[in-house]
């Protein structure tokens, strides 16, 4: 049955084959197809979430309303049991079992019987996962505007986007309708959001912390994150959700200290920090302002700040930008896995995204991303090449930066939370993920906390650090905020 396919990728590869290696080859992918039970290695399944009913709240940052607890906390190496009782959502990316997940879209419709590995560490630490949030759809915009069951709206900046693509989660965080949240990171998810509606938000290290149960959209960029009110929440939860995770090879070589806690508080003293002046260069001079007066407050706390400039800069968002969108394609080509990455779903999450991307109810923004992207890697990877290499560059810039310095400081976003409908073009979009889709290139760990503000909009004061560093983050965090 087979034979016709391995005519048709033997000329793809411009390979001849004779009637006999047709044969032979197709009895060999015969014989592998029917090695496996795929239900045998579909995730176990978990206790379903109950009372799960649609999201009512007045910013549309709730998609579904639902429960899932552990009466018998186990909580992991005695890790986060501060959490004990914290009410939590979690952007509808990331698997909760008995809720559906739409991942922000009408294409898609799958429900998961089993939960995230975050999810899980959670629960395991006392948490009340309560819902999940609406977001941009697929994770692929930053306003919070294009998630196909409305926009969300911004608590704490009348007629401004609450940012994305974790919308709902930064507005249930600064809207108080829980204490803390999920989101996914790929070019600044979690911190752009963040930042518009002021509050705390942490891309952890890139691999520290699992995305198994994770929709993934960029592989080599994406990282699962935590949003709440305060430094020492996010710290708090940062040391419970990290950790290698059998179910994601990718988390095998990492090792997360899982100290973030114990950098809450801590003096910074002595500390140095550089100041990335394009990063600066670029923002409005209302945050400029905000971000300056931000780096007096540390220097009066014996603080040594330094400005730097960073010529790779410039470069380092377009570049992401081809990692993101060749990794996408390449995800949508695969049936939502890119083989080798280490990541994955289950069988059903594969044919659910394969479906997807030829529903007529699929966005046009995604639409217009996953034909771009693709036409882009049928036309040759060069330009893919091109782009790792840029990283590879930036990303040792970076690192040697990080060993002279405690940390990097830049504004999160060149901008306050921009208005509905002002984020229009490709130029608007990548302005948005200026400051933080440069570390995710290079995988460092990022917090964003709040400084100020610019007419009534929060500003927010970005953080990096080294990799597994995210104790000294938190440390230059907490005592901004302090």
């Amino acid at each position: 049955m087979f034979e016709n396919y391995v005519r048709d990728v033997a000329t793809r590869l411009g390979i001849d084959l004779d009637e006999d290696n047709v044969t032979t080859y197709a009895k060999q992918v015969d014989e592998l197809t029917t090695q496996f039970d795929r239900s045998a290695v579909d995730p176990s399944s978990n206790r379903p979430a109950v009372d799960v009913e649609p999201g009512t709240d007045a910013y549309n940052a709730i998609r579904y309303h639902c429960r899932v607890t552990n009466d018998e906390m186990t909580t992991r190496s005695g890790d986060g049991r501060s959490l004990s009782g914290v009410d939590v959502v979690v952007k509808e990316n990331i698997a909760v079992a008995g809720v559906p997940m739409h991942c922000g879209s009408e294409a898609v419709d799958f429900e998961p019987g089993y939960h995230a590995t975050v999810v899980s560490r959670l629960i395991d630490a006392g948490v009340n996962v309560v819902g999940t949030t609406n977001m941009d759809e697929l994770a692929y915009f930053t306003t919070g505007e294009t998630c196909a069951f409305g926009p969300t709206d911004n608590p704490v900046v009348d007629g401004c986007v609450p940012g994305g693509s974790s919308s709902g989660s930064a507005a249930a965080v600064a809207g108080e309708l829980v204490e803390a949240a999920l989101g996914s990171d790929t070019g600044g998810s979690v911190r752009i959001p963040s930042s518009f509606c002021g509050i705390v938000g942490l891309k952890p290290t890139h691999r520290s912390v699992p995305r198994f149960g994770f929709a993934d959209l960029s592989p080599s960029l994406d990282q699962i994150g935590p949003i709440a009110r305060t430094v020492e929440t996010v710290a708090q939860m940062y040391d419970v959700l990290a950790g290698p995770d059998v179910r994601d090879r990718s988390t095998h070589a990492s090792s997360p200290a899982k100290d973030a806690t114990e950098g809450v508080g801590e003096s910074v003293d002595g500390r140095c920090i550089a100041v990335i002046g394009e990063a600066m260069d670029e923002a409005t001079t209302g945050v400029s302002d905000q971000v300056e007066r931000a780096v007096e407050t540390l220097e009066g706390t014996g603080v040594d700040t330094t400005d730097v400039s960073v010529p790779e800069y410039r470069t380092a968002t377009a570049a992401m930008r081809m990692i993101a969108g060749s990794e996408f394609a390449a995800l949508c080509t695969f049936e939502g896995h890119i083989p080798g990455s280490g990541t994955g779903h289950s069988e059903s999450w594969r044919s659910e995204i394969s479906t997807a991307i030829q529903s007529p109810d699929l966005g046009e923004n995604v639409r217009e991303q996953i034909v771009t992207a693709s036409a882009l890697n049928e036309y040759g990877l060069e330009q893919y090449v091109t782009a790792q290499e840029i990283a590879a560059e930036f990303t040792e810039t970076i690192a040697t930066l990080l060993e002279e310095y405690d940390a990097l400081l830049t504004p999160t976003t060149p901008m306050t939370a921009p208005t509905f409908g002002s984020v229009t073009s490709p130029k608007d979009f990548t302005r948005t993920i200026a400051n933080t889709a440069p570390f995710n290139l290079t995988g460092h760990p990022a917090l964003t906390v709040p400084h100020g503000t610019v007419n009534g909009a929060p500003v927010g004061v970005q953080f990096v650090g080294a990799r597994y560093d995210e104790r000294t983050l938190m440390a230059f965090g907490s005592e901004l905020t302090a």
